[in-house]
């Protein structure tokens, strides 16, 4: 019995960290739980393709699998939903929409943009008309706010 106690408390301390639920350990990304500009921009770059630098980012992440600074075990199946808004210089939006397919529709689901930016909407007011553009065959949608170098994009793999 002796020589178990030491297996059966290395099975029940892996056991037990496989239901961390330190941030850390968390399947969701949320840039309201980042104080600083350069702390939200920094965790973006890390999580997205990006096509430029950007000076401020909103966002929430989810992702099964978890993000690159927590995962611990091999990814299994892919499941995400990524909305996010980045601040670019205007000048470098062709980055951005390259490849992607600009829509005639102005009709959006805004709501999940509303959402992201919430606690500081003052950070992305906006006065231009929105550019509405789709990647094809992907679940993927941007929308551009070209004279403000705002884009809100959301990326879903289900």
């Amino acid at each position: 019995m002796k020589k178990l106690t030491p297996i059966f408390l290395l099975i029940t301390i892996g056991f037990s960290s496989c239901f961390d639920s330190s941030p850390s350990q968390s399947n969701i990304l949320d840039s309201d739980d980042y104080d600083s500009k350069e702390e939200r921009v920094e965790i973006l770059k890390n999580e997205i393709k990006s096509f430029s630098d950007f000076e401020n980012a909103a966002f929430e992440l989810f992702n099964v699998n978890g993000f690159s600074n927590s995962r611990t075990m091999l990814p299994g199946a892919s499941s995400w939903d990524y909305k996010f808004v980045v601040k670019i210089n205007p000048s470098e939006i062709g980055a951005w929409t390259n490849g992607m397919i600009k829509t005639k529709t102005k009709y959006h689901d805004d709501e999940w943009m509303k959402k992201i930016i919430e606690d500081r909407k003052v950070e992305w007011q906006t006065t231009s008309d929105p550019e509405i553009y789709t990647r094809q065959g992907e679940n993927v949608l941007m929308i551009v706010y070209r004279s403000e170098g705002i884009i809100f994009k959301r990326i879903i793999n289900l």
